[in-house]
């Protein structure tokens, strides 16, 4: 069969294009916007100046005229030393900041030896298991010099953020100079398997504890060092729309906020370093409007809701991944594409920090060669386009105001139900969240399979198989490095003090029984070679809490 015949087949060929004016998550569009439509909102607002509340042009007054967008890039796999390694090239080619990704068995917890992990070790993300680990990472660069962001949550965030303190010691490098992102979502996973597994290893009230221990520890340590506290990312991934993402965001991170209040923190310090990971979906300006109408929201509920006084406590600030659900194996050069636009989105947005995935993350882990690509696509958005010369070059836009009007408008509407039904930790909690996002990912199912709409070499636009490009696939030897990293570990236990790692085990059982912040205990544990795994033993133990 010829290729114009396949493409006839596959559907490239019609007559008529079918086109449905409506945005992804459903909000109808015009043909044309007037100035009426913006000025006969329900939700119309002062647009302001960027810098000033409420935000709606930009975080920061002089936006990206006075400093580019941190490009950050995920690493993590093999062993602390090869992540080190991908690090200085990527760093060598430009990247200013990183997204370490950790593997399983370090996400739940468990140190690299423990049978629970086999075969997963090194595999999707670095293994932490000891403060030599996170000193390895930091070979050649000091934590005030080059921003890391953990993908991580609690309990597990608590061990590293101690790490990272403790590397800092040993650097000599102030903790007022850390810089990075520590994320610090206890509801890092907020759905379905993900969550329960959390839950059968750690119980979420000791997780919740250990997220105010955290933003505790940062708020009077740590001043330059963001904690994120909604992976926004991750909920959008599992299928949500725009609006259900910006709402279910706002709503955890308040939740958050209130916890952290109920502890004795100032609402007028601690948010100032809070920080937000989101989606930037493909819906060009939706995404864009969403971006807008969070921080119009947020200054609006930090200033009324929360009672701040403090115009940095009012500030949204974010960094946005390109969306990993819009990647397609089909054709996987096309998510350069996609990724594009999506970063383009972000910029227009008023993103801080943005992280493009590679075209090929449908098939694996990314090679060097497309993590340079996607470094690249930012380089020539930041330095060739001339999209940032000018601040919040959309404002005004009769359409882009009309849409961040409406968005505030539904997400807003979506928050206040939450709110009436007891918050996002309690939606949650009653598998509310779960029936939503089920739904959601039945309707983009349908939309896809009959054709609604339109996903470029999946639904429409195919080409045979025989004529895809085949791609070098970043590998990992699991089982290599799971026996190297065993022997590493006994080895390190052997050469530790046993009375002293002892005592300082008893420790973290008597810190948590006798509700202390847990982060300058885990400091002394790790000085005292208590591995990651060991501290959360010695946690749950003080809990009672057994899953095995």
């Amino acid at each position: 069969m010829s290729t114009a015949v396949g493409a006839q087949k596959a559907g490239i060929a019609r007559d008529h294009e079918e086109q449905i004016f409506e945005t992804g998550a459903g909000i109808e569009i015009r043909d044309m916007y007037r100035p009426g439509d913006v000025a006969g909102a329900d939700y119309q607002h002062d647009l302001g100046e960027p810098g000033e509340y409420p935000f709606t042009r930009g975080p920061y007054p002089g936006m990206y005229r006075e400093r580019i967008w941190t490009r950050r890039f995920q690493v993590g796999f093999g062993s602390p030393g090869e992540t080190n390694e991908r690090i200085k090239y990527l760093h060598a080619q430009g990247a200013n900041g990183f997204v370490i990704t950790i593997d399983l068995p370090t996400s739940y917890g468990f140190d690299s030896d423990d049978p629970i992990g086999e075969g997963e070790v090194g595999v999707t993300g670095v293994p932490i298991s000891t403060l030599e680990d996170m000193e390895t990472l930091y070979d050649g660069f000091g934590p005030d010099a080059v921003s890391y962001a953990l993908s991580i949550r609690p309990p597990v965030s608590s061990v590293t953020l101690a790490m990272l303190a403790s590397v800092a010691k040993k650097k000599n490098v102030p903790f007022e100079k850390v810089i990075g992102t520590q994320q610090n979502d206890p509801f890092y996973q907020m759905s379905g398997g993900p969550l329960q597994t959390i839950t059968q290893f750690f119980p979420l009230d000791g997780t919740l504890r250990l997220c105010i221990d955290n933003i505790e520890f940062i708020s009077r340590n740590m001043p330059r060092l963001n904690w994120m506290v909604t992976n926004g990312y991750n909920l959008r991934e599992t299928g949500v729309n725009a609006i259900q993402d910006g709402a279910f965001s706002l709503a955890h991170a308040f939740d958050i906020f209130r916890r952290a209040r109920e502890r004795g923190l100032d609402i007028n310090v601690f948010p100032r370093r809070a920080s937000f990971f989101l989606s930037c979906s493909i819906d060009f300006f939706e995404e864009i409007a969403k971006f807008r109408a969070m921080r119009r929201l947020y200054a609006k509920h930090m200033r009324e809701r929360f009672g701040a006084t403090n115009p940095e406590c009012w500030r949204l600030r974010f960094s946005v991944q390109s969306a990993g659900n819009t990647l397609t194996r089909q054709q996987p050069e096309v998510n350069i594409i996609r990724a594009t636009v999506e970063a383009m989105a972000a910029v227009f947005g008023g993103a801080q920090s943005i992280h493009l995935c590679s075209y090929d993350e449908a098939h694996g882990l990314p090679t060097e060669e497309s993590s340079r690509v996607a470094l690249r696509t930012q380089q020539v958005i930041a330095y060739e386009s001339g999209i940032t010369k000018s601040i919040d070059p959309l404002g005004g836009s009769y359409y882009v105001e009309t849409l961040t009007n409406q968005m505030e408008k539904a997400i807003d509407e979506k928050l206040a139900d939450i709110d009436r039904n007891g918050g996002m930790i309690s939606r949650i909690k009653e598998h509310w969240l779960e029936d939503q996002i089920n739904s959601e990912r039945i309707k983009n199912q349908n939309d896809l399979d009959t054709g609604r709409r339109t996903l470029v070499g999946v639904n429409r636009f195919r080409i045979p198989s025989e004529e895809e490009r085949p791609l070098a696939i970043h590998k990992i030897q699991a089982d290599v490095w799971g026996a190297r990293r065993s022997e590493y570990l006994r080895e390190y236990r052997a050469s530790r003090d046993p009375q002293k790692w002892a005592e300082a085990m008893a420790r973290i059982e008597a810190g948590w029984t006798g509700g202390e912040n847990m982060v300058p205990i885990l400091m002394d544990a790790l000085t005292n070679k208590v591995t990651m795994g060991e501290c959360h033993e010695a946690m749950r133990n003080a809990q009672k809490w057994k899953f095995r």
